[in-house]
């Protein structure tokens, strides 16, 4: 009895410990790096440095109740992951070995090509890349699209101050169904690669992360859950900025809808929901019709944003 409870106390603190992580996305060294390109961001655009922060990342941000809820997702989202979702959904290299061997048994040996392995680690890991950055626009576009999705991605959205933490206020179906989609679309690639090539399959990694997600977040993941206005400028066009992200939070009608991408925003633009930062301003993040001075509610929200007005998505 007391072993279990020194487990689940321990599962508990574990969130905690996610900042020395390098395989979190708010390790120390990414948020580091983060408020470095931050400051050098601001500078250039003679941005008062001290003010930004501290509207951005003061006490009163980390203290505000909207910043309470995210630790409460982020802890119990944590537990159910562990206790629940990993026991149960298993992992990708399980899904691609199960794959691989319908596929030998369906269409006989494969093994067709044989490259070098600078080729089979450089093809591999793009096409991982492409297609997770892909996945993740478009599973992101269906929780917007889909009002019985919507009604469970809104608990992201119900946040009226963004910081780091917010990254993983998601209900626990939204976490699920996310699961999932990492489960199909790393396991599948994965068995075809393996069915198709005789190479042992691998990717380029930097700290256990594929390299493009290791920069993504060494240049300034973390800046997107903030008010810090950093744009990419014409690069916005190939590359989700920070300031497009805090759009894609906005409560403003006309930022409904807008700036799904995870990293890259050639989908946006291919979906026509596309908006550069330039000349954009955001005044509150939210949902449209949400009263902020409402406090938010764990419980209230275990079953969906069902008690906040939504706009009719578009």
């Amino acid at each position: 009895m007391m072993d279990s409870l020194f487990n689940f106390a321990s599962l508990t603190v574990e969130p905690f410990t996610f900042v020395v992580n390098p395989q979190k996305r708010i390790y120390w060294g990414y948020l580091l790096s983060g408020m470095l390109f931050a400051v050098l961001v601001l500078w250039l655009s003679k941005q008062n440095l001290r003010s930004a922060f501290v509207k951005a990342l003061g006490p009163k941000v980390w203290l505000h109740p909207s910043s309470m809820q995210d630790f409460h997702w982020l802890i119990f989202n944590h537990v159910l992951r562990v206790l629940i979702i990993v026991p149960v959904i298993g992992g990708s290299l399980s899904f691609a070995i199960h794959l691989n061997r319908f596929a030998i048994k369906t269409w006989g040996e494969g093994n067709f090509w044989q490259v070098a392995e600078w080729q089979m680690l450089a093809m591999f890991t793009c096409a991982l890349f492409v297609l997770e950055d892909f996945t993740r626009f478009l599973v992101h576009y269906f929780y917007h699209k889909s009002p019985l999705l919507w009604r469970f991605h809104a608990v992201h959205h119900a946040a009226t101050v963004l910081t780091p933490i917010t990254l993983y206020r998601i209900h626990w179906l939204e976490m699920i169904i996310n699961s999932l989609r990492s489960l199909i679309v790393v396991g599948t690639l994965s068995a075809v690669f393996i069915y198709c090539f005789e190479n042992r399959i691998s990717i380029y990694d930097v700290l256990g992360l594929n390299i493009f997600n290791f920069l993504a977040n060494t240049i300034g993941a973390n800046l997107r859950h903030t008010s810090l206005w950093v744009g990419f400028g014409y690069f916005e066009r190939w590359f989700v900025s920070p300031a497009q992200h805090q759009i894609h939070h906005s409560s403003a009608e006309k930022h409904i809808d807008k700036n799904f991408g995870a990293i890259l925003s050639i989908w946006d633009r291919l979906f026509n929901s596309w908006v550069p930062s330039r000349e954009q301003k955001v005044v509150q993040y939210g949902l449209a019709g949400q009263d902020v001075n409402v406090p938010e509610n764990f419980l209230a929200s275990f079953w969906g944003e069902s008690s906040i007005p939504i706009v009719k998505r578009k």
